[in-house]
């Protein structure tokens, strides 16, 4: 009777002993599958478990896991060359859909009749809508894209600004400008990425336009260490307010009565490509002329 007495009470200590061992490894994989789930480990779960069964289901957890981030992973590769191809494509239509525009403009200018006068200028707003929206992709696409490294090569930035300018010149005309231009007397060169570059002249240059209230001033000046001071800066009507805390925000538009002629992304998109380019930026107003400078 002793005997089995004794027995008794050693298969309920060892009952016991596994019963807390079990609970304390349930513990242990539920602190793990929480770090997970956090995003505070991305270790997989220990399998080194006193239980077979908790070893399968550890087991199972991880092979549903591996193939989350498997799935995780294929959906922020693919989201990074959608983001690319909008780039790539909206790039790649902002030159023939600006000369588009020229030509209408000039077609415009000619001796026409009212009704072809009416159907070049519905074409021509068409046009300039249509540039907006292929802009508000382009700007998007770059702004939420954090992979994409600046490919830099050795330009001529006095002649890329000249170009720019020329390829602007219809956006200028339309609205009776004519920009003060000042560039040093020999060419300006620099390393940084091309494309990148293009799109900051470009969005700093529709900002200026769309906000200008008469003058644009555009220079440029060699610093001599290998960084470049690239200026932009245009009039604003008398008494406007602008925020130049707030001026690189995402959707952020100085005139609350333009809020619909601008998405908001335009500066911001400058800073971030700035930065890429490891450049800085900074903006002010001083007598009511609003001036945008890169050091880069």
């Amino acid at each position: 009777m002793r005997i089995i007495i004794g027995l008794s009470t050693l298969l309920l200590i060892l009952l016991t002993v596994k019963y807390i061992r079990m609970k304390k490894q349930i513990r242990y994989l539920t602190g793990q599958i929480n770090d997970l789930a956090d995003g505070v480990s991305e270790k997989m779960l220990d399998m080194s478990l006193v239980d077979r069964d908790l070893e399968k289901l550890a087991g199972a957890i991880n092979k549903h896991y591996a193939k989350q981030r498997y799935t995780v992973a294929r959906a922020v590769q693919h989201e990074q060359r959608l983001k690319e191809s909008i780039a790539n494509i909206s790039h790649d239509l902002r030159t023939p859909l600006t000369v588009l525009m020229g030509h209408l403009q000039l077609v415009r200018k000619s001796d026409l009749t009212q009704e072809q006068n009416r159907r070049v200028e519905t074409a021509l707003r068409k046009a300039e809508r249509m540039k907006e929206l292929m802009e508000t992709f382009y700007d998007l696409s770059l702004i939420d894209s954090e992979q994409a490294a600046p490919v830099k090569e050795r330009i001529n930035f006095s002649n890329l600004i000249l170009d720019f300018l020329t390829e602007n010149a219809p956006l200028l005309e339309s609205r009776n400008i004519i920009p003060d231009i000042r560039l040093p007397g020999c060419s300006v060169f620099l390393d940084t990425d091309r494309i990148m570059m293009e799109r900051i002249l470009q969005n700093l240059l529709s900002n200026a336009v769309r906000y200008c209230a008469g003058d644009i001033m555009i220079s440029l000046s060699d610093e001599g260490n290998g960084k470049v001071v690239f200026c932009m800066e245009n009039t604003v009507p008398a008494g406007t307010k602008i925020d130049t805390a707030r001026i690189f925000d995402r959707f952020y538009t100085g005139d609350p009565s333009r809020h619909g002629e601008s998405t908001g992304l335009g500066l911001a998109v400058v800073k971030v490509l700035t930065e890429k380019l490891g450049g800085e930026i900074a903006a002010g107003v001083r007598e009511d002329v609003l001036w945008v400078r890169l050091v880069i």
